[in-house]
């Protein structure tokens, strides 16, 4: 049942993207994409308005008039030939046998960034209703936190439960609309255009995002994480104002729109986007002798996308400030400072005004770290920038459409000026907002520069599909092109074995997952919902803590207790451990139980004990924690002896 509802929603897609095909001047290989960003942005917009689930319901009843418009036999629109070409048709196969297979595959949420938001976000929104600001959970949301995706995986399961592998199955129905705006410029029956074209986009995740040997089941393509959906979706809004010969900039102000909203770097990056459009926009005007009135068209429109952009971020800020008691004025971190008062503070940094030393060690680590990590299956990032400006350089050299020569070129001079301001706007988030112990290892380095470039090649690969629409070249370009695609979907085979793909892995990927749903229905079986639930896992560097949080929501599981406490850690009488021990809680038993009723709750969710916990608080239940010698434990305050009395256990044994 679960995938016929899902089918549904696809349904509905399709009826929107039929629309914009026939009574539209769209191609219609750009129709799904476009559809997918204003799917969005009307489920962003109705989160931050509180009407989401109304909001679904008109979506899907006027989806059903988009059906019967496409079809109606009033006022002009496009023959049926115009849907029958290979891009269009592929997505809506592919999509829906993705569907199909991720229903019978049941994949699953596996990352730490997935139970601290992307995936527990997007169960809240659909458990509840609403958007997950406010929610009733252990740890405060973020700005930075965007509800684009969030909401998307909440239209692929309006209809029916919640379950994690329709999420997965919505972002990647996302990342097939994008593969398929390259394959616009493939006419009727250009299946040797159109495939090379797919499976380019379809490999891009895999060259950028990984490198070196996979040894463990890599989570592309069953991931809700934002990274790659970002990258390629900044990629995709170039690629639609590309692939559309009447540089229509409406379907690109979608997408920017949305990319704003898909996590805070994607504003930066949407910026860049639109400044290489608009720039293409007016200098395509100018060349081709616009009167004075049309430049002042192009010009308003180019403004139009940055407009578009600054509605889109601020629209966010705004409802945060209204729905939130976050403070959305700073970036966060170690310096507090506002946005602008970060860049600007940078700017001076840059030019030698006050400059410090971290200043200098972290942006000089970030160059070295282009060149010499290798941290693609291409090679260093420098590489990857030196492929896609020869991607540019090729569609420039490959066409004799002179408007083509100019868009290579304004790409490829911008592109490179984006990516440098792309990079110094990273390197200052590790000056002025990460702890020293991650910017001084310049963690997670890749993963920020990942979205640029894997959208920056995507746009590329869309150049030189585009040049493959001349006659003359044609043939050269296609086969070209097909043997490039060879070459790196067996650089991708040799890297990661099929096995270790979510189209072959076994169930054993998933084990672990099963069996931690398990502990978690059997701790809600004895555990009211409306109770808080304190949760004691020794060792825990907060990833346990996240994972439960998870499974076990909405029932609501503490793990600060107070500020002092933070997320995840061993509990121990002071002096049991040395002061600086990382996630350490030194409490006395008599702290640690006021503690825990302080907070509210009145169950403890002992996933795992050890003998530092035994040591110190065995007295404050009526077993002495003999329960936890089988294994995991729940246990419930009893407000008459003051301790807390063992309920049973859960998950086997230990």
């Amino acid at each position: 049942m679960e995938l016929v509802l899902s089918l549904v929603s696809l349904a509905a897609l399709g009826g929107y993207a039929l629309l914009l095909v026939r009574r539209t001047a769209l191609p219609a290989p750009l129709a799904p994409f476009t559809a997918l960003c204003a799917t969005m942005l009307w489920f962003a917009a109705a989160g931050m308005l509180g009407v989401l689930v109304p909001a679904g319901w008109v979506y899907f009843v006027l989806a059903a008039g988009a059906w019967v418009l496409a079809f109606a036999p009033v006022g002009h629109k496009k023959p049926l030939s115009a849907l029958n070409v290979p891009g269009f048709l592929a997505f809506w196969v592919l999509s829906a046998a993705l569907l199909v297979f991720f229903s019978w595959r049941q994949p699953m949420f596996s990352t730490w960034d997935e139970f601290s938001f992307w995936g527990t976000a997007a169960k809240i929104v659909k458990t509840s209703g609403h958007l997950y600001v406010n929610a009733e959970i252990g740890w405060d949301w973020v700005g930075s936190h965007r509800p684009a995706l969030i909401v998307l995986g909440y239209f692929f399961q309006f209809f029916g439960p919640y379950a994690e592998w329709r999420v997965l199955a919505g972002y990647d129905i996302l990342l097939l609309a994008l593969f398929t705006t390259l394959t616009a410029a493939a006419p009727k029956g250009a299946w040797r255009q159109a495939v090379p074209a797919l499976g380019f986009g379809f490999l891009l995740p895999f060259l950028i995002t990984l490198y070196g040997n996979v040894t463990r089941t890599t989570d592309l393509y069953a991931s809700s994480l934002s990274d790659i959906p970002l990258g390629l979706t900044f990629g995709g809004a170039m690629a639609v104002y590309y692939m559309d010969r009447r540089r229509a900039l409406w379907p690109t102000a979608l997408a920017l729109a949305a990319l704003c909203l898909e996590k805070d770097t994607g504003f930066a990056m949407a910026l860049v986007a639109a400044g290489i459009i608009g720039a293409d926009a007016f200098l395509s005007a100018l060349a081709e002798k616009a009167p004075a009135p049309a430049l002042g068209r192009t010009l308003a429109k180019a403004a139009g996308l940055f407009l578009t952009c600054g509605v889109s971020f601020w629209s966010w800020q705004r409802y945060l400030s209204v729905a939130s008691t976050a403070d959305t004025s700073n970036v966060g971190g170690t310096q507090q400072m506002g946005m602008a008062e970060m860049v600007i503070t940078g700017c001076k940094e840059l030019l030698g005004i006050g400059r410090t030393e971290k200043f200098s060690t972290i942006m000089g680590g970030m160059v070295k770290n282009l060149f010499t990590t290798t941290t693609t299956m291409v090679g260093p990032f420098f590489l990857v920038v030196g492929l896609t400006l020869a991607l540019a350089v090729g569609a420039a050299l490959f066409t004799r459409e002179k408007a083509l020569r100019r868009q290579a070129g304004v790409f490829a001079v911008l592109g490179l000026g984006g990516f440098a301001a792309y990079f110094f706007f990273i390197g200052l988030t590790y000056v002025y907002v990460f702890r020293d112990e991650v910017s001084d290892g310049l963690v997670g380095f890749e993963r920020y520069m990942y979205p640029y470039l894997l959208g920056w090649l995507l746009a590329a690969g869309a150049l030189v599909l585009r040049a493959m629409e001349e006659e003359r070249p044609a043939g050269l370009v296609q086969t070209g092109f097909g043997v490039f695609v060879l070459g790196l979907a067996g650089l991708v085979w040799l890297r990661v074995p099929f096995t270790l793909t979510v189209f072959g892995c076994g169930d054993a990927a998933y084990a672990q997952r099963w069996q931690t749903r398990a502990v978690a229905r059997e701790v809600q079986a004895v555990v009211p919902e409306d109770a808080h639930i304190f949760f004691v896992s020794q060792g825990d560097d907060g990833s346990r803590w996240f994972l439960y949080t998870y499974e076990l929501y909405p029932w609501y599981l503490d793990y600060s207790g107070t500020e002092k406490m933070g997320g995840g850690g061993t509990f121990a009488l002071p002096g049991a451990l040395p002061d600086d021990t990382l996630y350490y809680h030194p409490y006395t038993t008599e702290e640690l139980r006021d503690c825990i009723l302080d907070s509210g709750c009145s169950y403890l969710f002992i996933e795992k004990s050890d003998d530092l916990f035994a040591d110190g608080y065995a007295s404050l239940f009526s077993d002495g924690l003999a329960g936890c010698a089988a294994g995991s434990a729940v246990y419930e305050y009893n407000a008459g002896t003051g301790r807390f009395d063992f309920v049973c256990n859960v998950g086997g044994t230990a």
